[in-house]
């Protein structure tokens, strides 16, 4: 309903911050019910990172926690379109659906910890908030929205949507409940996802470390090649996470739980307390730039999230430009004097960045901008890699060309937004890879076609399981069940399908499902070919075509099953995979009229 909707009000061609640009605020349509994972919410428009020739995609963002979903399907309200623009700060509150626009001038300039205190404070603690920081106020456009102070919306700059209107935060109250039309259907079909989920053999460790427990696959696909493994471990591994980690915190209706709530014990910063989920964030920045200690990492992990602003980004510009002006690239001597490689420098430049003060105001515009402004190529840094204006967060060289990887380019906003199934861990057997695309209600054909080998992609074809595992995000997303337990084999989408049909009395199975995600994926396309977007654009970064130079050896982009290197001329076939699975044009990359009909969509 959203991408169908954004396509319909969104005016093509206009300014992300413009008040014409409306924010759709989504809640699945899951939400409310016992259905494991079963807490996200999404948050769409036009947003304000600079990709190519200053083009700007149309995007969705995604987010769990603990109040905000809930709340918004007992308010009995699933969508919340806000355009225009207030002429002066303000929050939204939507109360058992009668909406009141509120006066936040004493909210402005706060924190998002703040903020969220403050209006919970107010509309009482189980109510959903999600704030803006300074830096969505002041308009960086990787600015974020942090929701329930433990999850966020918004890589990419949705943070910067909310500021541009003067929306300093939405808060969110509901009682109607949640009707179901087969409680006996909808029983059996819970408490099968339940028994999966409890039985799972990593639950006990998940429980105990959160998000942390994803370490031993972190270490390989986040990987920036600087310090040995060995290395990382003793400095940010598992024992390290302990030393700090305070509670695990599950989003509503989820079994196995990944935010965590931490509290630094000694150093500096003892007795600092955060929510969400800092340890991947902190490991992989703390090795790019050269800090090895993971409190010190900890607070600006902190500092950035009361702020506001995406942490990924921000780590990745300021170890960017620090480079550049190591090697000489940089003639702005305002730059070359502030860039060095010290913690100190990096809380100052945080703090310019989020207020737009001096080098900070150049920062906060992101890649392009940056690269513009100061004769750079972000196609030449040298981490993880650049697409459409974002920086991804796993790097093909040390991750490997698994599908999630491919879905950074692939997906209109570059970022893999619940994309995450088995796969996401290195060499599963094909016959666990079939076992979860069974349950998806797939044709045989494209199964046939997915495990034929090929010489440029390998004994499994990622373009085409691409199309298929993107499909089944947008059903996710739609639902609203976190792809947690898709990744870990906890998923099955027969037993979803049921759910949703016991629930809302519409009969689907999973097969119906999958082609509802077709149909939103392909308005998520059409409202990004209609901002001109085309093939050129979905391509995998220069970097991943060169070797990292590890302490470790030279890694180099290779095939999911580690058993050839991917070349250039391998790229275009596997985008040429992807958009015949599709059914989009492969020249061009744009969906045609045939395939539009088939969905039943109208240009």
């Amino acid at each position: 309903m959203a991408w169908e909707l954004i396509y319909k009000l969104l005016p093509p061609g206009v300014d992300p911050f413009a008040p014409e640009n409306p924010i759709i605020i989504s809640v699945g349509s899951l939400v409310g019910t016992a259905a494991p994972g079963a807490s996200k919410i999404a948050g769409t428009a036009k947003f304000p990172a600079i990709a190519d020739e200053k083009k700007h995609f149309v995007g969705s963002s995604v987010s769990g926690g603990r109040d905000f979903g809930l709340m918004m399907r007992n308010a009995g309200c699933e969508h919340i379109v806000i355009s225009g623009k207030s002429e002066s700060p303000v929050y939204l509150v939507v109360d058992n659906g009668e909406v009141e626009i509120c006066d936040a001038a004493a909210l402005w300039g706060k924190s998002t910890e703040e903020t969220t205190g403050l209006l919970k404070q107010k509309y009482g603690s189980e109510c959903g908030c999600a704030a803006i920081g300074p830096a969505g106020e002041n308009l960086v456009r990787y600015a974020f929205a942090v929701v329930d102070m433990t999850n966020s919306l918004g890589r990419s700059g949705l943070g910067a949507l909310f500021g541009s209107k003067n929306l300093k935060a939405i808060v969110v109250k509901g009682e109607r409940g949640i009707s179901v039309k087969d409680p006996q259907r909808y029983e059996k079909y819970v408490r099968l996802a339940e028994a999966k989920a409890q039985g799972w053999d990593n639950l006990d460790n998940w429980l105990k470390l959160g998000m942390g427990a994803g370490w031993p696959i972190f270490r390989y696909t986040q990987y920036p090649g600087k310090w040995t493994r060995e290395k990382w471990d003793s400095l940010y591994g598992e024992k390290k996470r302990l030393e700090t980690l305070d509670k695990i915190i599950g989003c509503s209706s989820c079994r196995i739980s990944c935010r965590v709530k931490w509290r630094i014990g000694t150093g500096k910063y003892a007795g600092e307390v955060g929510m969400g989920s800092p340890y991947g964030k902190s490991a992989t920045s703390g090795q790019l730039l050269d800090v090895e200690d993971h409190r010190k990492m900890l607070h600006l992990v902190s500092l950035a999230n009361r702020a506001g602003i995406d942490f990924y980004s921000f780590t990745r510009l300021v170890d960017w430009v620090t480079a550049s002006s190591e090697q000489g690239k940089i003639a702005d001597d305002r730059f070359n004097d502030e860039l060095q490689r010290s913690y100190d420098h990096y809380l100052q430049l945080l703090s310019k960045t989020v207020n737009r003060e001096g080098v900070g105001d150049i920062l906060a515009e992101g890649w392009n901008p940056i690269g513009e402004e100061l004769g750079l190529d972000p196609q030449d840094y040298w981490y993880a890699g650049i697409c459409k204006g974002v920086d991804f967060i796993y790097d093909a060289r040390a991750a490997k060309l698994h599908p999630l990887m491919m879905t950074f380019f692939t997906n209109p906003r570059p970022h893999h937004g619940g994309n995450h199934t088995i796969t996401t861990g290195l060499g599963k057997d094909v016959d666990e890879i079939r076992e979860q695309l069974d349950t998806w209600g797939l044709p045989p054909e494209a199964m046939e076609r997915i495990f034929a080998p090929t010489a440029h992609s390998g004994r499994l074809n990622v373009g085409r399981y691409t199309k298929w595992m993107e499909d089944a995000m947008a059903v996710r997303n739609s639902l609203g069940v976190c792809s947690m337990y898709s990744a870990f084999g906890l998923e099955n989408m027969d037993w979803v399908a049921n759910i949703f049909s016991a629930v809302t009395g519409i009969e689907m199975s999973s097969g119906d499902l999958m082609r509802a995600g077709e149909r939103a994926f392909n308005f998520k396309k059409l409202a990004n070919v209609r901002e001109g977007f085309r093939r050129k654009d979905d391509r995998p970064p220069r970097l991943w075509l060169r070797p990292m130079h590890s302490p470790e050896g030279e890694l180099r982009t290779e095939d999911y099953y580690k058993e050839k290197v991917i070349t250039e001329a391998d790229f275009e076939k596997i985008l040429d995979d992807y958009y015949d699975e599709r059914g989009w044009d492969r020249e061009t990359g744009v969906p045609p009229d045939k395939k539009l009909e088939a969905l039943g969509i109208e240009r």
